[in-house]
Protein backbone atom coordinates (compact mmCIF):
# COMPACT_ATOMS: atom_id res chain seq x y z
CA UNK A 1 0.00 0.00 0.00
CA UNK A 2 1.15 3.42 -0.61
CA UNK A 3 0.55 6.54 1.20
CA UNK A 4 -1.18 9.50 -0.68
CA UNK A 5 -0.30 11.81 1.54
CA UNK A 6 3.75 11.58 -0.76
CA UNK A 7 1.60 13.42 -3.37
CA UNK A 8 1.36 16.53 -1.31
CA UNK A 9 5.52 16.78 -1.26
CA UNK A 10 5.41 17.12 -4.79
CA UNK A 11 5.57 19.76 -6.58
CA UNK A 12 2.89 21.37 -9.16
CA UNK A 13 3.24 22.83 -12.65
CA UNK A 14 -0.14 22.93 -14.60
CA UNK A 15 -3.38 21.26 -13.57
CA UNK A 16 -2.99 18.25 -11.71
CA UNK A 17 -5.32 14.89 -12.10
CA UNK A 18 -7.21 14.40 -9.46
CA UNK A 19 -7.25 11.32 -6.96
CA UNK A 20 -11.03 10.98 -7.36
CA UNK A 21 -10.25 10.70 -11.06
CA UNK A 22 -7.53 8.59 -11.39
CA UNK A 23 -8.84 6.11 -9.21
CA UNK A 24 -12.21 5.93 -11.57
CA UNK A 25 -9.94 5.14 -14.38
CA UNK A 26 -8.09 2.40 -12.56
CA UNK A 27 -11.16 0.97 -11.75
CA UNK A 28 -13.29 1.09 -14.54
CA UNK A 29 -9.87 -0.04 -17.00
CA UNK A 30 -9.00 -2.56 -15.16
CA UNK A 31 -5.36 -1.62 -14.56
CA UNK A 32 -3.48 -4.11 -12.28
CA UNK A 33 0.34 -4.80 -11.18
CA UNK A 34 2.36 -6.00 -14.58
CA UNK A 35 0.23 -3.69 -16.71
CA UNK A 36 1.75 -1.05 -19.00
CA UNK A 37 0.84 1.99 -19.44
CA UNK A 38 1.12 5.12 -22.18
CA UNK A 39 0.32 8.24 -20.49
CA UNK A 40 -0.03 11.30 -22.93
CA UNK A 41 0.04 14.65 -21.28
CA UNK A 42 2.10 14.04 -18.45
CA UNK A 43 2.02 17.64 -16.61
CA UNK A 44 3.18 17.48 -13.53
CA UNK A 45 3.19 13.88 -13.49
CA UNK A 46 0.95 13.17 -10.65
CA UNK A 47 -1.38 10.64 -12.92
CA UNK A 48 2.13 8.86 -14.46
CA UNK A 49 3.13 8.57 -10.41
CA UNK A 50 -0.50 7.27 -9.43
CA UNK A 51 -0.64 4.77 -12.40
CA UNK A 52 2.83 3.49 -11.93
CA UNK A 53 2.03 2.77 -8.02
CA UNK A 54 -0.50 0.74 -9.09
CA UNK A 55 1.51 -1.44 -11.94
CA UNK A 56 4.63 -1.61 -10.12
CA UNK A 57 7.01 -3.56 -9.26
CA UNK A 58 6.83 -5.11 -12.91
CA UNK A 59 4.49 -2.84 -14.90
CA UNK A 60 5.67 -0.03 -16.92
CA UNK A 61 4.34 3.53 -17.41
CA UNK A 62 5.21 5.72 -20.29
CA UNK A 63 4.22 9.24 -20.35
CA UNK A 64 5.06 11.80 -23.54
CA UNK A 65 4.84 15.49 -22.68
CA UNK A 66 5.74 18.42 -25.44
CA UNK A 67 6.50 20.96 -23.25
CA UNK A 68 10.20 21.33 -21.67
CA UNK A 69 8.89 22.99 -18.31
CA UNK A 70 6.41 20.74 -17.67
CA UNK A 71 9.00 17.36 -18.34
CA UNK A 72 11.29 19.15 -15.75
CA UNK A 73 8.73 19.45 -12.85
CA UNK A 74 7.71 15.66 -13.88
CA UNK A 75 11.30 14.36 -14.21
CA UNK A 76 11.41 15.55 -10.42
CA UNK A 77 8.22 14.14 -9.03
CA UNK A 78 9.18 10.66 -10.47
CA UNK A 79 12.53 11.18 -8.76
CA UNK A 80 11.01 12.06 -5.51
CA UNK A 81 8.66 8.76 -5.49
CA UNK A 82 11.58 6.44 -6.57
CA UNK A 83 9.62 5.43 -9.75
CA UNK A 84 12.20 6.05 -12.53
CA UNK A 85 12.64 1.86 -12.66
CA UNK A 86 8.69 2.14 -13.73
CA UNK A 87 7.95 5.17 -15.23
CA UNK A 88 9.87 6.46 -18.70
CA UNK A 89 9.11 9.84 -19.27
CA UNK A 90 9.23 11.06 -23.11
CA UNK A 91 10.19 14.83 -24.10
CA UNK A 92 8.32 15.18 -27.19
CA UNK A 93 5.32 14.95 -28.75
CA UNK A 94 3.64 11.52 -28.51
CA UNK A 95 2.20 11.01 -32.07
CA UNK A 96 5.49 11.21 -33.37
CA UNK A 97 7.02 8.55 -30.76
CA UNK A 98 7.12 4.75 -30.16
CA UNK A 99 4.61 3.80 -28.22
CA UNK A 100 5.22 0.04 -26.60
CA UNK A 101 2.04 -2.36 -26.39
CA UNK A 102 0.43 -1.89 -23.56
CA UNK A 103 -2.85 -2.13 -21.61
CA UNK A 104 -4.09 1.37 -21.05
CA UNK A 105 -3.65 4.69 -22.49
CA UNK A 106 -4.45 8.14 -20.56
CA UNK A 107 -4.90 11.00 -22.90
CA UNK A 108 -4.90 14.35 -21.74
CA UNK A 109 -3.90 16.89 -23.99
CA UNK A 110 -5.71 19.09 -26.64
CA UNK A 111 -6.84 16.99 -29.89
CA UNK A 112 -6.43 13.87 -27.64
CA UNK A 113 -8.92 12.59 -30.64
CA UNK A 114 -5.76 12.70 -32.81
CA UNK A 115 -3.80 10.26 -31.00
CA UNK A 116 -6.93 7.73 -31.06
CA UNK A 117 -5.50 5.76 -34.42
CA UNK A 118 -2.11 5.27 -33.05
CA UNK A 119 -3.80 4.27 -29.35
CA UNK A 120 -5.83 1.53 -31.32
CA UNK A 121 -2.80 -0.12 -32.75
CA UNK A 122 -0.81 -0.29 -29.64
CA UNK A 123 -3.64 -1.21 -27.09
CA UNK A 124 -3.89 -5.16 -26.38
CA UNK A 125 -7.19 -6.41 -27.28
CA UNK A 126 -9.55 -5.39 -24.40
CA UNK A 127 -7.29 -2.56 -23.43
CA UNK A 128 -8.51 0.89 -22.79
CA UNK A 129 -8.02 4.61 -24.09
CA UNK A 130 -9.59 7.09 -21.67
CA UNK A 131 -9.64 10.92 -22.44
CA UNK A 132 -9.71 13.35 -19.67
CA UNK A 133 -11.59 16.13 -21.24
CA UNK A 134 -12.45 19.71 -20.80
CA UNK A 135 -16.16 20.08 -22.07
CA UNK A 136 -18.81 17.89 -23.52
CA UNK A 137 -18.04 18.96 -27.24
CA UNK A 138 -14.32 17.78 -27.02
CA UNK A 139 -15.69 14.41 -25.44
CA UNK A 140 -18.19 13.94 -27.78
CA UNK A 141 -15.21 14.44 -30.56
CA UNK A 142 -12.70 12.11 -28.95
CA UNK A 143 -16.05 9.52 -28.48
CA UNK A 144 -16.81 9.53 -32.12
CA UNK A 145 -13.33 9.33 -33.63
CA UNK A 146 -13.15 6.37 -31.25
CA UNK A 147 -15.81 4.31 -32.62
CA UNK A 148 -15.23 5.11 -35.99
CA UNK A 149 -11.88 3.29 -35.65
CA UNK A 150 -13.27 0.33 -33.84
CA UNK A 151 -13.30 1.32 -30.27
CA UNK A 152 -16.71 0.42 -28.10
CA UNK A 153 -17.63 3.15 -25.62
CA UNK A 154 -18.29 2.03 -22.33
CA UNK A 155 -18.60 5.11 -20.20
CA UNK A 156 -18.93 8.61 -19.98
CA UNK A 157 -18.87 10.33 -16.95
CA UNK A 158 -18.04 12.77 -14.56
CA UNK A 159 -16.66 12.39 -10.69
CA UNK A 160 -18.09 13.85 -8.18
CA UNK A 161 -16.57 13.81 -4.77
CA UNK A 162 -17.84 16.35 -1.74
CA UNK A 163 -17.29 16.13 1.56
CA UNK A 164 -19.30 16.28 4.40
CA UNK A 165 -19.96 17.88 7.90
CA UNK A 166 -20.99 15.14 10.62
CA UNK A 167 -22.23 16.41 13.79
CA UNK A 168 -24.79 16.16 16.26
CA UNK A 169 -26.93 18.89 14.88
CA UNK A 170 -27.40 17.25 11.75
CA UNK A 171 -25.01 16.30 8.64
CA UNK A 172 -24.94 18.64 5.83
CA UNK A 173 -22.79 18.87 2.54
CA UNK A 174 -19.47 21.19 2.85
CA UNK A 175 -20.25 24.36 2.11
CA UNK A 176 -17.18 24.10 -0.26
CA UNK A 177 -15.48 21.86 -2.76
CA UNK A 178 -14.62 20.96 -5.90
CA UNK A 179 -17.21 19.27 -7.77
CA UNK A 180 -16.32 19.35 -11.48
CA UNK A 181 -12.69 19.05 -13.09
CA UNK A 182 -12.99 16.98 -16.14
CA UNK A 183 -15.18 14.25 -18.56
CA UNK A 184 -13.85 11.31 -18.68
CA UNK A 185 -14.73 8.73 -21.88
CA UNK A 186 -13.81 5.26 -21.49
CA UNK A 187 -12.78 3.37 -25.03
CA UNK A 188 -12.40 -0.56 -25.07
CA UNK A 189 -10.84 -2.13 -27.88
CA UNK A 190 -12.48 -5.13 -28.88
CA UNK A 191 -11.30 -8.60 -27.47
Amino acid sequence: MFDIQNFRKLKRGPQVILFKDASFVTCYSGLQSGDVVVDVGTGSGFLSIYLGLIVAPEGKVFTFEKREEFARIAEQNIKKMNLEKIITLVKGDALRKKWPECNLVTIDAAGGEALLEKAFKKLKPGGVAVGFLPNVEQMKTFVMTGEKLGFKNFKNTEVFDRNWLVREQGCRPENTGLIHSVFLSFLRKPF
